[in-house]
């Protein structure tokens, strides 16, 4: 099963499906493969901001 998560500041939504290109994460890259350093692509916020959906 494919997990979203969304952003607790903004409420953007990562769907792993098509990853997020503007970070260069390759489709199907679950929430939890994502590298420390990424960031919400819409303001900005850590990780760490993001809750399951």
């Amino acid at each position: 099963m494919i997990r979203t998560y969304r952003c607790g500041n903004c409420g953007y939504l990562y769907n792993p499906g098509p990853g997020d290109s503007s970070q260069s994460i390759a489709p199907y890259t679950k929430f939890e493969e994502l590298p420390k350093s990424w960031k919400c692509p819409r303001c900005g916020a850590p990780r760490e901001m993001f809750e399951k959906v």
